[in-house]
């Protein structure tokens, strides 16, 4: 038998092991798990400051969205797991996905015990929006009398479309170079964002001019 020089050896293992490390980075249950870690069933309130949670969830968000179907069946995976933050977190990246499989699951977690859960599967069945998922979403609205789960599916029923054109592609332009760049007593950071209108407005059109707020309105009601 051959005899493989001891440099070779250890330059094939170093290529496996770099393989191996790539292979995991884009595998979706390990991203659901490092998920699971920052995003704990006992972590604070969503409306506390915790910088380093959200910035967790955005980017393992962009890397399941940026996998596409190759995501799908562990995001199923997901949406029965014991943790109700994994739940709500799979039906929210499923709807990015616009996963028609994922509709009777989804169908399932509008009547979730937690209401963190069923939350993002209404606004997943408005995106998906298959003839399913708006019936499973009128009846689920008969039987919600009030709260902000009925708030959410109300509004996944009254969407003009389904997934805006290229709300997909403005998650996989999150990175951890534009994530949390916002800081007290800093200038803002330039960003554009549409209107309900399609208008794009800038930041940075109205510097000099006026005072600008920015208020995000979720799911309160």
């Amino acid at each position: 038998m051959m005899a493989i020089p001891i440099g070779i050896l250890v330059v094939g293992i170093a290529i496996f092991a770099m393989a191996d490390c790539a292979l995991s980075a884009d595998d979706p249950g390990s991203i659901l798990a490092e998920f699971e870690k920052a995003w704990p069933d006992d972590r604070t309130p969503w409306r506390t400051v915790d910088d380093d949670s959200w910035k967790a969830y955005a980017l393992n968000m962009r890397r399941l969205i940026a996998l596409g179907d190759r995501a799908v069946p562990s995001l199923l995976d997901g949406m029965d797991s014991d943790s109700f933050q994994v739940r709500a977190f799979c039906a929210r990246v499923l709807g990015f996905l616009k996963a028609d499989n994922a509709v009777p699951k989804l169908v399932a977690l509008l009547d979730d015990k937690c209401p963190e859960v069923a939350l993002p599967a209404a606004d997943a069945l408005g995106q998906i929006r298959t003839p399913d998922a708006i019936k499973a979403l009128e009846a689920a609205k008969a039987r919600h009398t009030k709260g902000d789960v009925l708030l959410h599916i109300v509004r996944a029923l009254d969407r003009p479309a389904a997934l805006e054109e290229d709300v997909r592609e403005q998650i996989l332009r999150i990175s951890s170079d534009n994530v949390n760049t916002a800081k007290e007593g800093a200038p803002a950071p330039d960003f554009a964002l549409k209107d309900s209108a399609g208008k794009e407005w800038s930041l940075s059109s109205f510097k000099d001019k006026q005072v600008v707020v920015l208020v995000f309105n979720y799911g309160d009601g």
